[in-house]
């Protein structure tokens, strides 16, 4: 049986962008699309008494179900599945994370700002996941363009978030844009130097997609700029982060976080897995 998508839903805006772009992606991979609502206040002996658990319950379970009917008005072929949980939403997210194909969340609203910041449900799943996990921004649900940016650090080489964005795009049908901002040139031949580098890094991937098209860009800017600005007329984003030792999460850095808060589109945090990471 496919692997399921996953995606939390709690009624919300940036949970219903979440919802569409997981649904999309869902019918393009023929997966099963689980959608998941999670709260504390679900849990026997809360603050709230039998009869009104009984009903925050009810209300939530229908909640999930004129979601499902919703998205089967629209995809019939759709394979739907609902969970509701007594539990945080970001722990349920993060243990089905373990088996799923891919985690989508949503973000929210703050404080008037034109982007949108990630909440702390988001950015713990983020985090933590176990699977690609999927950020939507709201309004960032459809298709801004055809291609897929991937960012690429120093470190290059092997990379899960390469493989990933490599088989997204060719599965998509669509260019590939390789990322990689080096600040500023010190010398006239650097950016040569970059782009072989850049090129030769991902020559592997290449050769297993020959008809993707593969475009190697520099950026004389910061990584976070770059990538954010590439956001705008992107179809997805695709980052790397590097999971701790102990298995405490990940380690976002300042490039990812920016990233995550204001980018114009869905942004693929992929977890890498170094095993040389530094504990805690």
């Amino acid at each position: 049986m496919n692997k399921q998508i996953v995606v939390g839903v709690d009624g919300s805006e940036g949970s219903t962008a979440a919802l569409d772009w997981a649904a999309v992606e869902a019918g393009r991979r023929n997966a099963p699309l689980l959608l998941v609502h999670g709260s504390r206040l679900l849990e026997p002996g809360s603050m709230l008494g039998d009869e009104a658990l009984g009903r925050l319950r009810q209300e939530r379970l229908q909640l999930l179900e004129a979601t499902r009917d919703g998205l089967l008005e629209d995809l019939p072929g759709l394979s739907v599945e609902l969970l509701l949980e007594a539990d945080d939403p970001a722990r349920v997210l993060v243990e089905l994370s373990r088996e799923a194909l891919l985690v989508v969340v949503g973000t929210r609203g703050a404080g008037g700002f034109e982007r949108l910041l990630l909440g702390s449900v988001g950015l713990h799943v983020a985090t933590h996941g176990h699977c690609p996990v999927v950020v939507v921004p709201r309004g960032g649900e459809g298709e801004r363009g055809e291609r897929i940016v991937l960012g690429v650090d120093e470190r290059h080489k092997e990379s899960e978030a390469i493989g990933w964005a490599f088989a997204e795009a060719d599965l998509r049908g669509v260019p590939l844009v390789a990322l990689h901002a080096v600040g500023g040139f010190g010398a006239p031949g650097q950016r040569v130097g970059e782009e072989m580098e850049l090129a030769e890094a991902l020559a592997g991937r290449k050769s297993e997609y020959p008809d993707l098209e593969v475009e190697y860009r520099l950026a004389e800017t910061s990584a976070a700029r770059a990538l954010v600005e590439a956001s705008e007329d992107a179809a997805l984003l695709v980052v790397g982060a590097r999971r701790r030792r102990l298995g405490f999460g990940m380690v976002l850095g300042r490039v990812n976080h920016t990233v995550l808060h204001h980018s114009a589109c869905p942004v693929v945090v992929v977890s890498e897995r170094d095993e040389e990471q530094a504990e805690g």
